[in-house]
């Protein structure tokens, strides 16, 4: 319904500019619905895969692999926002639409580290622990590109009129993740007993074939949108750059003019 009703306001209220900028919204809460499908796996399919594939220290449990991401973040974000300080007071900090990209592609590079790793298992079907850690730290560093500026962009780019229903569809984005997310997990799944697989190496090759095909698709939507963010970037009409008080009231008259 929310979807139907933006597409109505983007067709029949907004004017050329306005509803370019909408398109473009859209298409990053299109981005964060891939990125998000392909990182909310860490608490479903990579939780089974660190339980039932990797060489987990004594006394270490699947669960405890959560943590990495967390770690990550504590480790690089400091690193993140000096970085775009840094390259904004130069302007040449990335516009968002490429930082989702590059978000993406890392997202992706991150299930080829376990694809990887697969080729040093053990004899119990068993991956260093070092690939899994090296997959949040892609994640990890995927996200610190997405979740900051993806706020930020769809607020800069909606019409007033609609900027709270367009950031609950940005919400909303998370939720459609989680829910196609659970139907790619179910395709890892081997038969078990007790929650535990039968066979390791069913449970491995399984895992591998649906991180093998994650990988490729976070690298391939990735690298398309960031090609395409040259492009796509004309679209916002300037609404990645900092502006006056005079110019945003200007930007607010744009949007409410009638339709073309």
């Amino acid at each position: 319904i929310a979807l139907g009703y933006v597409g109505w306001y983007i067709t029949v209220k907004c004017n050329a500019r306005a509803r370019a900028d909408m398109i473009l919204a859209l298409l990053l809460v299109a981005g964060a619905v891939v990125f998000f499908t392909l990182f909310e796996q860490a608490g479903s399919s990579m939780n089974l895969f660190a339980d039932r594939n990797t060489q987990l220290p004594e006394g270490f449990t699947a669960a405890q692999t959560q943590s990495f991401n967390a770690g990550f973040i504590l480790l690089f974000a400091p690193v993140f926002a000096a970085l775009w300080a840094w390259l904004g007071s130069r302007n040449l900090d990335p516009n968002p639409t490429l930082k989702f990209g590059l978000g993406i592609i890392q997202v992706g590079v991150g299930f080829f580290m376990l694809v990887i790793g697969a080729q040093f298992a053990d004899g119990q079907f068993q991956v260093p622990i070092i690939f899994l850690i090296l997959l949040y730290m892609f994640h990890t560093t995927g996200e610190l590109f997405l979740s900051p500026v993806g706020l930020s962009a769809i607020s800069k780019l909606s019409v007033y009129k609609v900027l709270s229903t367009m950031m609950a569809i940005w919400f909303l984005s998370s939720a459609w993740a989680q829910y196609i997310g659970g139907i790619i997990a179910g395709m890892t799944e081997t038969e078990s007993v007790a929650g535990s697989a039968l066979s390791n190496e069913a449970a491995l090759n399984a895992s591998l074939d649906v991180f093998w095909i994650l990988g490729w698709i976070g690298v391939g939507i990735g690298v398309l949108l960031s090609l395409g963010s040259f492009v796509l970037k004309h679209m916002a009409h300037g609404a990645f750059t900092e502006k006056t008080p005079e110019e945003l009231a200007e930007q607010a008259a744009a949007a409410s003019k009638p339709a073309e």
